[in-house]
C-alpha cells in the first residue's frame, strides 16, 4: 500500500488508502480524516468494507426514498414551520433577540419575510442581503436565527437520540463527527451524539453571546475573523442537521414533522449556498437533498 499526505490552508487532510486482497474481487480501502486548524471538530468519511458500502448505498436510498417522497415538502407560509418547533421544549435556552437597534429591525425584516413567504425560489429571495444591509450584520443576525432553530429542532429529537441508540456522532455508516473545542477536548474525540451535539450548541451559544465576535454596540466593528468563525458555526450546525436526516428522521415523519423539517433546512441551506459558508465536501451528506431544493427554485 502507499500513504500520501498534503496541506490546504485551514484543514490537515490525511489519506491512507491500501488494497486488501481477503475478499473477491480485492477491495479498495479508503479513509480521509479532515482536522481543523481552527479548534474545531473533525469529520471521518469511513468506506472500509465491501458490506459498509452496501449498508450505505442501503441507508441512503431508504434516506433518498423517505426525503423525497411525493408531498414530503412545506408549501405553507415558512414561520408555520418554525411556529411547529417553538410550540415543544428547546434543548437549550433560546437567545434572546434584541429589542432595539438594527439588529432588532432586522429580526423584524426576517420574521416578516418568513409568514409571507412560501417553499421553493422566493424562499431563496428572502436570504439574500437586502439593499443597503452591512453583509457582516445580516450574517449575524440570521445565524443567532439558526441557531434557535436548530436547537428547537434537536428539542424534539432529544429523547430518543441517546448514548446508547447514537454512540458516536455520525451521518449514515459512511460519515463520523469528532468533537474537538481546545478547551475541554483539546484533540478530536470521539462521543456520542447527544454529547456532540450538547457541546455544539453550547459552543455556538457562546460565539453568538461574544460581543467581540457578535457586536451589541452599532458603532463596534465586526472582526476581520469574522467569516471564517461564522464558517465554523455553520458547518457543524449542518452536522446537526446531517445526524437528524440519517438516524432520526424515521421518527420525526411519524409525529408528522417531516415537512417542517425540510422547509427549515431548506432555508439553512439557501442561506448557507448563498454566502458560500460550508464548504462542498462538508454538503457530501446530504448533497443529493440538496440538489433537489436547488432544482426546485
Amino acid at each position: 500500500g502507499f500513504h500520501f499526505s498534503f496541506f490546504c490552508s485551514f484543514s490537515s487532510i490525511r489519506c491512507f488508502v491500501k488494497t486488501t486482497a481477503v475478499t473477491h474481487p480485492p477491495v479498495l480501502v479508503l479513509v480521509v480524516t479532515v482536522t481543523e486548524k481552527m479548534g474545531g471538530s473533525s469529520s471521518k468519511k469511513k468506506n472500509d468494507s465491501s458490506s459498509s458500502a452496501a449498508a450505505a448505498a442501503e441507508d441512503e436510498a431508504k434516506l433518498e426514498q423517505a426525503q423525497f417522497k411525493e408531498g414530503t415538502f412545506n408549501d405553507g407560509a415558512v414561520d408555520d414551520s418554525y411556529a411547529f418547533w417553538d410550540r415543544n421544549k428547546t434543548f437549550k435556552p433560546k437567545k434572546a433577540i434584541p429589542q432595539k437597534g438594527k439588529q432588532a429591525e432586522l429580526h423584524k425584516t426576517i420574521k416578516a419575510t418568513m409568514k409571507s413567504t412560501l417553499g421553493g425560489g422566493e424562499l431563496r429571495k428572502t436570504v439574500q442581503l437586502p439593499e443597503g444591509e452591512d453583509l457582516n450584520e445580516w450574517i449575524a443576525v440570521n445565524t443567532v436565527h439558526f441557531y434557535n432553530a436548530a436547537n428547537m429542532i434537536y428539542g424534539t429529537c432529544a429523547e430518543f437520540c441517546t448514548d446508547e441508540s447514537c454512540p458516536v456522532m455520525s451521518a449514515g455508516p459512511k460519515y463520523e463527527y469528532l468533537w474537538k473545542d481546545g478547551v475541554q477536548y483539546k484533540k478530536p474525540t470521539r462521543v456520542s451524539a447527544p454529547v456532540y451535539i450538547d457541546n455544539l450548541l453550547n459552543w455556538v451559544n457562546e460565539q453568538i453571546s461574544n460581543s467581540n465576535l457578535f457586536p451589541v454596540d452599532e458603532n463596534e466593528k465586526f472582526p476581520r475573523t469574522f467569516m471564517a468563525q461564522i464558517k465554523v458555526i455553520y458547518k457543524r450546525l449542518f452536522r446537526l442537521y446531517c445526524h437528524i436526516y440519517y438516524s432520526h428522521f424515521d421518527k420525526i415523519r411519524a409525529i408528522g414533522a417531516n415537512a417542517h423539517l425540510n422547509t427549515c433546512f431548506k432555508h439553512f441551506v439557501f442561506f448557507v449556498l448563498e454566502f458560500h459558508l460550508v464548504d462542498e465536501e462538508e454538503l457530501a451528506p446530504l448533497k443529493k437533498l440538496i440538489t433537489k431544493f436547488t432544482k426546485e427554485t
